[in-house]
């Protein structure tokens, strides 16, 4: 087209040289005969010569005129043509693809752009159908024309079949007269623009480690299944979930591993909901699930179940077996609450009830529980302002030798000072592990404990072992032993006259790290024992493994001594196998005398309980251990009254 153009200019520029060749000749040759003839003539009829040469005068002026005229037009097509140059090599070089279509859809022009975006040659697609660019279900027969103005995100096909999402721009151009004459239509490849949002929608509703919805996008869906359940009147169930002692984990295993549990605990929660159902991660080791259409509350209870089954099974992280439970609070509406706030509060409170009862269980919210969490919070300020003001009182209990009846240890026994009196170390003790008080406690309690068992040595009483007990989060921590061993050495009590008492949970929850622990205390030459034994889930064959000294048999099989032929069994089994591995055995809560006859017969090393002393303050307990020495006596001939 822009050949014919230019070939056209050059014929119009070779005639109107001629034209003027010609007539510059004519003019030449006529003008000296012209110009005598003029003046002679004019001299004698100078009007008669005028009109015979005007015609002549005419024709000069108009080719003049006609020269302007030519040059004008040329200046203005080459300003044009360089115009329509630069576009054509703006439109060639663009990076969105350009499509020219006349309006029954044939492409009469595109660009570089469009052609390799869609995987074609230029070539290939002038005067094709432009509708190949789209799906085929999209784009069917060409039975009616693209007319059409528009702007859209669309996906486009490529030659070899692929897809990609693109972002598509429509006009129509018109002649002179309205009637659309072309379509263009600009196409644009937003695949990296769609990578970004998605990016950017994971970063704002998805938690990063698991890929679960978060807790935004989980309140949005909450929302509408709440809207949705007020309309017809249906149930739906708030389930919170949160894995017990996840802590642990991350402290001997590392947090990498720990990671890799909260993806793998993710796994299955996403296995066990329904197509409607949600789960989300929170943080940390918490879940929350919702699940909408729920009929009856056993079938909530069958959830939960089937979520403490999935969750107690052994993962397999970095070649290494992990065992972990965890615990279930749920809230139902409209029973528990009718905005989402009061829903998660109630879910999360009777969560925290679950815990209370040992873990790995399932609870409903209640208006007990709901109280329950009042006292809790209470319970929270008080162990703060305790810390602050040192409101915390020890009592001590005395161990007694079975075989000589003397006093050779003391268990330190903490209380809390409460407007109600004294508060059980079962009422503060799990609040203070789940507030994170306890390492603050349990280091002032050795503190305490240490000081005064030094305090009667200097007295001058014979030593004896003073037992603390020590809380899974405190024994954990980083610096534990070293901590112990400053307390130690600052208060100047040998190693040899403190012992620790652990869970069954505390060893096998992590043996290996356990292990290694329990051997530097041993090297320090503090005394360690298993605490509750028999109660727990320990296996039998890491007891030849722990640096331990002593076992100590439960009151729970102690209070069926004599009663229970199977507790009777029991105990003498626990009895004669620490025997065996050279271990102590330490009966608690003996309250009466055939109790601890038995015990006696069965060789039992030590006891405690109300039969020889309640737990006393420390200066009560000063007398106690004054009034033994001073008439030697022997525990163990005590009537079942015990000492006052």
């Amino acid at each position: 087209m822009a050949t014919r153009r230019n070939m056209s200019q050059v014929y119009l520029s070779l005639v109107l040289f001629l034209v003027f060749l010609l007539t510059f000749f004519n003019i030449f040759l006529e003008f000296r005969d012209l110009i005598f003839d003029f003046f002679r003539s004019y001299a004698r009829f100078p009007l008669t010569e005028i009109l015979i040469h005007g015609d002549f005068l005419l024709l000069l002026g108009l080719l003049f005129f006609v020269y302007r005229g030519w040059k004008e037009e040329i200046g203005r097509r080459r300003v044009n043509e360089g115009s329509l140059l630069s576009l054509q090599k703006a439109v060639e070089t663009m990076q969105i693809g350009v499509t020219i279509a006349d309006p029954k859809g044939k492409i009469l022009y595109v660009n570089q752009a469009e052609a390799g975006m869609h995987g074609y040659l230029v070539e290939e697609l002038t005067g094709k159908d432009a509708r190949l660019f789209g799906p085929a279900e999209r784009w069917k027969a060409p039975t009616q024309p693209i007319l059409k103005r528009f702007r859209r995100d669309s996906v486009n096909v490529r030659k070899d079949g692929s897809t990609f999402p693109v972002q598509l721009m429509s006009d129509v151009v018109t002649g002179a007269d309205g009637e659309i004459i072309a379509v263009i239509t600009t196409c644009e490849d937003i695949t990296e623009r769609k990578k970004n949002e998605e990016t950017i929608r994971q970063l704002a509703f998805y938690d990063a480690l698991t890929g679960l919805p978060n807790r935004s996008l989980f309140n949005d869906r909450l929302s509408q299944e709440l809207a949705k359940a007020r309309r017809h009147r249906e149930f739906l169930a708030i389930v919170f979930v949160d894995l017990d002692r996840f802590k642990v984990v991350n402290d001997t295993l590392g947090h990498a591993t720990g990671d890799l549990l909260l993806q793998a605990v993710s796994q299955r929660l996403k296995k066990i909901i329904r197509e409607g159902d949600t789960v989300t991660r929170l943080g940390g080791d918490e879940f929350i699930m919702l699940f909408p259409d729920v009929t009856r509350r056993e079938g909530v209870s069958a959830i939960a179940e089937k979520i403490l089954a999935r969750m107690s099974e052994a993962y397999v992280l970095n070649e290494t077996e992990v065992y972990i439970t965890a615990s279930v609070g749920i809230s139902l509406f409209p029973d528990d609450g009718e905005e989402i706030e009061a829903l998660v509060k109630n879910a999360d409170t009777a969560l925290y009830y679950a815990k209370e009862l040992g873990r790995n269980n399932y609870q409903f919210y209640s208006a007990t529980i709901n109280d329950n969490a009042l006292e809790r919070l209470s319970i929270q300020g008080h162990l703060r302002r305790a810390i602050k003001e040192n409101d915390f009182v020890v009592h001590y209990q005395p161990l007694v030798d079975l075989r000589n009846g003397k006093i050779v240890g003391a268990e330190a026994l903490l209380r809390l000072r409460h407007d109600d009196g004294l508060l059980s170390p079962k009422k503060f003790i799990p609040v203070a592990e789940e507030s994170g008080l306890i390492s603050v406690i349990g280091e002032s309690l050795l503190f305490t404990t240490c000081a005064q068992n030094k305090a009667w040595q200097q007295a001058g009483f014979p030593p004896i072992r003073m037992a603390v007990n020590i809380s899974i989060y405190q024994f954990n921590q980083e610096g534990f032993v070293r901590m112990l061993r400053g307390v130690l050495a600052e208060i100047g009590l040998a190693p040899e006259y403190l012992e620790l008492e652990f869970t069954e949970s505390i060893v096998m929850q992590n043996s290996e790290s356990a292990v290694s622990k329990l051997k530097e205390l041993r090297s320090l030459g503090v005394h360690c024992a298993i605490d509750d034994f028999g109660t727990g889930y320990s296996s039998l064959s890491y007891l030849k493994y722990l640096p331990i000294s002593k076992l100590k048999l439960d009151q729970s099989f102690v209070h069926s001594l004599t009663l229970s032929p199977n507790d009777n069994s029991i105990s003498e089994a626990i009895i004669s196998m620490a025997h065996s591995l050279h271990l102590r055995v330490t009966a608690e809560g003996v309250e009466t005398v055939p109790q601890l006859e038995f015990l006696r017969s069965r060789d039992c090393d030590e006891a405690q309980g109300f039969l020889f002393s309640r737990p006393l303050p420390a200066k009560e307990f000063t007398n106690l251990l004054a009034g033994y020495e001073e008439n030697n006596r022997d525990f163990t001939l005590f009537d079942r009254g015990g000492i006052s």
